[in-house]
């Protein structure tokens, strides 16, 4: 990319590596092999794993075995990375599912505290979305259920109806609605993206992904169209 050869990315002792090819994946791990002998690195070979983006035409191919250390990594359809679930099909439902369940635990655990206690909680688990910036692959039905369970634990979290005003109730007790939280999040995401000194986001940045991308078209019809 403009340049600048991107095959891997590295966060703590965390490790992306990026291939548009088979061979070329086995390569990097090949690469990843010597780099850990020279600098007395281990990699867990159990908690890696492998996830193939392909095309319509290539869905049929078959997949040969990718392995590090001698031992074969499993080829994953979903997996877990940063708090994020990944999806092979680039869908982003899976991740979404996944805030029901803060939802839920906060319900379960927390429904005897006091009003104040409850809405500093659900500022503190329900609204911090994460993750939310990222989404732009999701069905519409999923999105809607998951404004509709936001605001219904809210609701019940406060001892409300689920049938009360979700406006009303989001002003009167000085809580974001749903569409706000996710609207607020990738507007602040997007200045931090665009205020970066990161020399790979400089090299997206300045390139025509800047204006072609789906994810960011996704982002300017969230925060300026009409939806």
């Amino acid at each position: 990319m403009n340049g600048h050869l991107i095959n891997h990315i590295m966060y703590a002792d965390d490790l992306v590596l990026i291939s548009p090819s088979s061979a070329g994946l086995c390569q990097l791990l090949r690469e990843c092999e010597k780099f850990g002998m020279s600098h007395d690195v281990k990699y867990n070979a159990k908690k890696s794993a492998v996830m193939i983006f392909r095309s319509a035409t290539l869905k049929g191919c078959s997949i040969p075995e990718f392995k590090l250390k001698g031992v074969t990594l499993h080829v994953v359809a979903t997996y877990k990375y940063l708090g994020n679930y990944i999806s092979d099909d680039l869908s982003d439902d899976d991740d979404i599912r996944t805030l029901y369940v803060q939802g839920n635990i906060i319900l379960r655990k927390f429904s005897m505290c006091f009003l104040e206690v409850k809405l500093t909680l659900f500022r503190s688990y329900c609204s911090p979305m994460y993750g939310v910036q990222l989404w732009w692959n999701y069905k519409k039905s999923t999105l809607n259920r998951l404004h509709i369970a936001y605001h219904n634990i809210l609701k019940l979290f406060i001892g409300m109806s689920k049938y009360e005003s979700t406006s009303l109730l989001c002003t009167l007790f000085d809580v974001q609605c749903c569409q706000s939280v996710i609207r607020n999040m990738v507007y602040r995401f997007m200045c931090r993206l665009d205020s970066s000194v990161n020399c790979i986001l400089n090299d997206i940045l300045t390139s025509s992904l800047r204006f072609t991308s789906r994810i960011r078209k996704h982002w300017i019809k969230l925060l300026y169209m009409n939806t």
